[in-house]
Formats: C-alpha cells, structure tokens, sequence
C-alpha cells in the first residue's frame, strides 16, 4: 500500500524496497555483486528461492517462508528446505531445523557430482544439519557432519571455477560453522586457526551480507582466543555493514555481540538495540519463543 507518497509493505505496514523482478537482480539481490550466471537461476523456482533468500536475510521470515512454500520439486526445493531450516535455527528450533536440513539433504543427494548448485545444495544441507546438532551441543556430532560437507566439497571439479554463489558460497558456510564449532565447544586452538582462515574467505564489501557474518563470527572467534579488542573491531564493522545493509537478523546478532565487547553505557544501548530489532523482527515472522 501507499501512505504520504511512500510504499508501504503489505505486510508489516513500514517501508520496504520493492523485490528484484529479473534473475540478475534476484542473485545480486540475494547474494550480491558478480555472484553468477543469472541464466542458470531463470527459472520460477529459482528466483521464489532467490526472492526468499533476499527477504530472510531482512528477518522477513513470514513472508520468505511463504515464497519457500512455493518451491516443492526440482534441485531448489532442496534449496527452499535449506532456508526454512536457517529460519527455523535463528528463532531457536535447531531441533525443528534438523528436519527440514534432513529433508533438503534427501532431496540433494541425487543430484549431478560434479555440478556446482547441486554440490551447494548438499553442503548447505549437511552445513545446516551441522548448525542444528552444534545448537543443541551435541558437538561431535557436527564435527562428524562438517567432515561430510568437506567431503563434498573435494568432489567437486578442482578446476572449475564454479559461480560464487554455488560452491565458494557453501563452503564460506562450511567455515562459519567450523569457527562457530570451535567457539562454542571451547577450542581456544581451533577459534585461532578458525580466524585467519574466515578473513581469508571474507567476500568483502560486494557481497555485504556474508561480509557482515563473516565479520561477526570472526570477532566470536577473537574473543575466544583471549584478543577483545580485535573482537571489538571486527564486531563493530560486521553490525555497522548489518545496519546499513537492513539485514535485521545480522545486526541483532551484532548488537548482542557488542553488547558484551562493549563497556557498561554502550554496552546496554546495545542490548536495547538488540530487543528492538528483536521486537521488529518477531513481527514480521520469527518465532523466537513458540519453538
């Protein structure tokens, strides 16, 4: 709808940019800059995925969820199972999350070996079935399933140059996750090789959204080494690109993280910001709370 010459969404009511209507608007959109061949994601199923990709990565659950539906055959449904279990994991239903990975891994398993979104579909899939067990604390077992998607991962054709966002973005997600799992599990020594390796793979401003994560673990990692003021740094960058870029999830996950790193005053505006975003995000469909 429209309010004083303003677009509104339909369904949050405040202002929302419009979605990318052609492929190579949905992939940037989505993934950012140089991603990929828009023709390999010209398809229906393709750009509903796309679409959802771009409105999680807002915190727009509801309404990503709902292009996710849409997707139920073909090589993105597996995709569309993978994004509904990452909505499901950040409002805290790792274990509601497991099924829809185990679902999305089914789906991908038959897939062409060697072909870039199938390998992608599969790692994003035993990624994700790594996140849900790391969320629950059953660690070895996500260690057990990183050794799959790295598996995978060797597969693949070792001179191809697969489009960014098929196999390099997967595996980008595979090092979250491990430097997540070193955190977590308390591997000071695995934070600390965690670190350099996430820099290294940091896709960089063209890509803001995975450069905004990548940037936030990264400072996770640090201040599990014992360094809080290159955690502080890192965390700063990665929720100022969050803020800017309207990722909601990101830059409450950084306004929580600063909220520790910071001291007592900035540290509780911090937390303020958080439960705003948090607020802001459970409105338009997260489910923290009800998992």
């Amino acid at each position: 709808m429209r309010k004083n010459g303003e677009v509104k969404s339909l369904e949050t009511g405040y202002p929302s940019r419009r979605l990318a209507r052609t492929p190579a608007d949905a992939l940037q959109a989505a993934f950012g800059a140089d991603a990929g061949d828009p023709g390999t994601v010209d398809s229906p199923a393709a750009l509903a995925w796309l679409r959802a990709v771009d409105l999680a990565g807002r915190g727009r659950f509801a309404a990503a969820r709902s292009r996710c539906a849409a997707v139920v055959t073909g090589p993105f449904a597996s995709a569309a199972r993978c994004l509904e279990a990452s909505m499901l994991r950040q409002s805290g239903g790792h274990r509601h999350a497991s099924v829809s990975d185990g679902a999305a891994y089914a789906l991908a398993a038959p897939l062409a070996r060697d072909e870039g979104a199938a390998i992608a579909f599969r790692v994003d899939a035993l990624v994700g079935l790594a996140a849900d067990a790391l969320g629950v604390g059953r660690f070895r077992l996500a260690a057990t399933v990183l050794h799959r998607a790295d598996a995978e991962l060797s597969a693949g054709a070792p001179a191809v140059a697969y489009p960014w966002w098929t196999v390099p973005r997967a595996s980008l997600r595979r090092d979250w996750v491990a430097a997540e799992l070193a955190v977590y599990s308390g591997d000071a020594d695995g934070s600390a090789r965690a670190l350099p390796a996430l820099l290294a793979a940091d896709p960089g401003a063209a890509r803001p959204r995975h450069h905004a994560k990548t940037r936030l673990i990264a400072a996770s990692a640090a201040a599990a080494t014992g360094d809080p003021e290159r955690a502080f740094d890192l965390a700063r960058h990665g929720h100022a690109i969050a803020t800017e870029g309207g990722f909601d999830p990101l830059q409450w996950a950084g306004a929580k993280l600063m909220s520790v790193l910071s001291g007592e005053g900035p540290g509780q505006r911090f937390a303020q910001e958080a439960a705003a975003v948090e607020a802001r995000w459970i409105r338009d469909g997260a489910e923290m709370g009800r998992l």
